[in-house]
């Protein structure tokens, strides 16, 4: 008897499994102030608002030998007469064009098959719920599979990171703790100490006209680090009804590196008219001091011209032709001031971003921030820059 409760215990100890839960919460006001544009030229007839936030997410990971299942829960809801207007001639009584901005990203699965989600708005107010990841992974000596809602996480662009289609970059938003799931699937094959590729199988159901057929994402990402300075990357494959390829350059100093990424878009396979597109940018990162880091990004993001006039895409900012600067200075081990600066070279479009955060005890954070459009720019090619507006506010954030 004995010596079968010892093998039990061993055989236990043996598919030993480790589980984790952690998750955080957040809740911002805003008081925000309309571009008068906006007001003349888009039908956006409002002047002073103010937009409460609450979000969070929940996480959790089981592991068991090669095997790990993983999922995230997110719930926003948000609250402004914003969501409320009076019925417009034009613009009929749909929210006013701010709220995407104020909760961008405003897809929480960038592909999108299984739905998984609740989505509700009435009145003032909005609330969404949605799994937004739910994976079972599989590690086998020098291969990885992965299938369900995931995130995918490479390129290095914090503003603007076009290799990557599958999560959009929130740098410049007021929301950081979000993450994009995709439906589907994928293989990694770590081939060496420095190369690996993964290819990916998603699919999505959001594509405009819809009418029943899973449109798919055939995807391949490769990873090559040359040497201890330098990592390539490209990209190539069919998302979104467009051939894509792409690649990175990084090359790292010892404080500091420089990266470089382009992707091309072909016209759409299908017989909607389209254009080819092409993003190019590149960045410096550089830790200057123990307490002083910077960022500058730089590139082109081609407009598409088939997009309607006044809307935001897949994009936080309407801008073709931009160069961003950002630090983050430690003024006390509890307090960091960030500064960002965005300017569209083209049409002069200059965008502020200002935050202050405190840290105090642990796991806890406030946040003292503000979004100013400091130049508007000639927005003759560029409609939805009149929509950005001037917004002050605070968030409270805790983390679990």
């Amino acid at each position: 008897m004995k010596t079968l409760f010892l093998l039990s215990l061993l055989s236990l100890s043996a598919f030993a499994i480790e589980t984790d839960i952690s998750g955080n919460i957040e809740g911002q006001a805003r008081h925000s102030t309309n571009n008068s544009a906006a007001k003349d030229d888009l039908f956006q007839d409002w002047d002073q608002e103010e937009f409460y936030l609450l979000y969070g997410n929940l996480n959790g990971k089981v592991e068991m030998d090669a095997f790990k299942l993983e999922t995230n829960w997110f719930v926003r809801h948000s609250v402004s007469p914003l969501y409320d207007p009076a019925p417009h001639p034009i613009r009929g009584d749909v929210p006013y064009a701010a709220t995407q901005i104020y909760t961008f990203p405003n897809r929480l699965v960038a592909r999108d098959v299984f739905k998984l989600q609740y989505d509700h708005q009435q009145d003032n107010y909005r609330t969404e719920s949605i799994l937004n990841k739910f994976f079972i992974e599989w590690n086998y000596d020098e291969h990885r599979v992965t299938a369900g809602r995931m995130y995918i996480n490479y390129g290095l662009g914090e503003t603007f990171n076009p290799i990557n289609p599958f999560n959009q970059p929130t740098g410049l938003t007021a929301i950081s703790q979000v993450a994009q799931g995709n439906d589907g699937g994928s293989v990694a094959f770590f081939l060496s100490d420095k190369y690996t590729v993964e290819f990916l199988l998603l699919g999505d159901k959001r594509i405009e006209g819809y009418e029943g057929q899973i449109d798919h994402t055939l995807w391949v990402h490769g990873e090559y680090q040359y040497s201890d300075k330098l990592q390539l990357d490209y990209v190539v494959g069919e998302d979104q009804n467009r051939q894509k390829v792409g690649g990175q350059v990084a090359y790292r100093f010892v404080e500091a590196m420089v990266f470089t990424q382009l992707l091309y878009q072909s016209n759409l396979v299908t017989h909607k008219p389209s254009n080819n597109l092409w993003d190019f940018m590149l960045g410096y990162d550089q830790q200057v001091s123990a307490l002083w880091h910077v960022r500058i990004e730089g590139g082109y993001q081609k407009a598409n011209r088939y997009l309607t006039a006044g809307t935001f895409g897949d994009r936080f900012l309407p801008t073709e032709y931009f160069i961003a600067l950002a630090n983050v200075y430690e003024v006390h081990p509890l307090v960091k001031l960030n500064g960002t600066v965005v300017n569209d070279i083209k049409s002069g479009f200059t965008y502020f971003i200002a935050k202050s955060i405190y840290s105090f005890k642990d796991n806890y954070e406030a946040e003292l921030f503000g979004y100013v459009p400091v130049a508007k720019g000639d927005a003759a090619d560029n409609p939805a820059q009149k929509l950005v507006t001037t917004d002050l506010g605070v968030a409270l954030r805790a983390f679990f």
